[in-house]
């Protein structure tokens, strides 16, 4: 397996990249990129992109976005961010950053905000995408997901989490913790949603959300499979909470598995 970690400048932001080649990896095998979590970096996905690019004999690609581990910084200013900055993840920065790469109709792997920000591509840019696998995506704002930040803005003031957290963002976990708990506690983000966006994605979809989710309901599924354009499949994963690829990795390399006709990998 070889891994290579780089640099890619998007819009003139600098953004921490690593990727995965598996050493028996598929000719023409489109890239999976991986899109982390709220507070997500590279080094916080542990081993589970290598087990995906073994697995599926994929290369993978997992970045960081701006403000988040070695990338570039936020902007001054920049935090809490805009209602809409999902749309400036998916067309700035990971188009950009797709375009930069070279990458052909990847496959999108996204986690939380990484699944909405996938989803939003996949809407925006349908011609440009392979497949998306979500795991715990928000297409719009429940109580039980302000709540659950809530608490955990409680936790980071009161625990030795943001030392922890030091560990993959550095200088920058204040702002990233910010970047999350005051975008999503704004009283305006409470009508955000992208339930309107979901029928322009007409690429296979593959829906995951654990059953002790503490940041959203099985109405996030429901309401993704619904109302996308494309082939869609669910899977309600039972004790399991927003991270199903730590909670129960093997039923998810399972999955993506069956949902890029890769099945009889895990037989082989």
């Amino acid at each position: 397996m070889k891994i290579e970690n780089f640099y890619a400048t998007v819009n003139g932001i600098s953004l921490s990249c690593q990727q995965i080649i598996p050493e028996d990896v598929q000719p023409d095998a489109p890239t999976i990129l991986m899109l982390h979590e709220a507070l997500g970096t590279i080094r916080m996905w542990r081993d589970f992109p290598a087990k995906l690019a073994t697995t599926t004999r994929h290369p993978v690609v997992v970045y960081e976005r701006r403000g988040h581990g070695k990338s570039d910084p936020h902007a001054v200013g920049d935090i809490p961010r805009a209602i809409d900055f999902h749309n400036t993840e998916s067309d700035v920065y990971l188009h950009g950053l797709i375009t930069e790469l070279g990458l052909a109709k990847p496959i999108l792997f996204g986690h939380s905000d990484g699944a909405t920000i996938a989803l939003k591509y996949a809407a925006r840019f349908p011609d440009n995408v392979t497949a998306v696998i979500s795991e715990a995506a928000h297409v719009f704002v429940e109580d039980v997901t302000v709540t659950g930040i809530t608490e955990a803005a409680k936790i980071y003031a009161q625990t030795d989490w943001k030392t922890k957290l030091q560990r993959h963002h550095f200088a920058q976990t204040d702002d990233v913790f910010r970047a999350w708990v005051d975008t999503w506690r704004q009283p305006d983000f409470r009508d955000w949603n992208m339930v309107d966006e979901l029928a322009n994605i007409t690429c296979p979809l593959l829906v995951i959300q654990g059953d002790d989710d503490q940041f959203g309901s099985d109405e996030q599924v429901y309401t993704i499979c619904a109302h996308t354009g494309g082939p869609v499949t669910k899977m309600l994963i039972k004790d399991c909470g927003h991270i199903p690829h730590f909670d129960q990795p093997d039923q998810v390399i399972k999955a993506s598995l069956k949902h890029l006709g890769l099945a009889e990998c895990v037989d082989g």
